[in-house]
Formats: C-alpha cells, sequence, structure tokens
C-alpha cells in the first residue's frame, strides 16, 4: 500500500516511533506511526494575562485502508515540512 500524508496535519512533524513493520498487515484506522508537531498557543494565566506558548504535541498517524506494509520511506527521528 502506498499512503501520502494529507495537507491536514500540523507540519512540520517529527517522527518518534514506527509501530508497524514490512510485512505487516494493516487494518484501516490502524495506528502506523506517533509523531510530535509543535503550535502556538494562547493561555491565560488566571490573572486575565494572556501569553502566546510554543507546546508539543504527540499524535499518531492512522492508516486510511486495509493492506500490508510492503517499505518505510521514512524513519525514527526524520522532521517531515510537508505531504
Amino acid at each position: 500500500m502506498l499512503l501520502r500524508l494529507p495537507t491536514s496535519l500540523h507540519y512540520p512533524i517529527t517522527v518518534t516511533s514506527l509501530l508497524k513493520q514490512p510485512g505487516d498487515t494493516v487494518e484501516r484506522d490502524e495506528a502506523l506511526f506517533w509523531y510530535v508537531y509543535q503550535t502556538t498557543v494562547t493561555e491565560g494565566d488566571g490573572l486575565g494575562n494572556i501569553v502566546e506558548v510554543k507546546r508539543r504535541y504527540p499524535t499518531r498517524f492512522e492508516s486510511t485502508v486495509d493492506g500490508e506494509i510492503v517499505k518505510w520511506k521514512i524513519q525514527k527521528g526524520d522532521v517531515i515540512d510537508e505531504p
């Protein structure tokens, strides 16, 4: 199966863990790998002050189809800037 990353992800992303290996079968919506992304969020401090802070969020990429992993074109530690 050949999957491409959607444009809707918060790029850049950093791959932190591959959950499947070549030869593994995968069902739709099954997690394939973990990644983290960073974004700026606005937070209040409880005193009425608003601060913009950078936060890192871990999440997983899930398969959009059933199939079999043939090979990875990414590896742990890769930073992906765009789909």
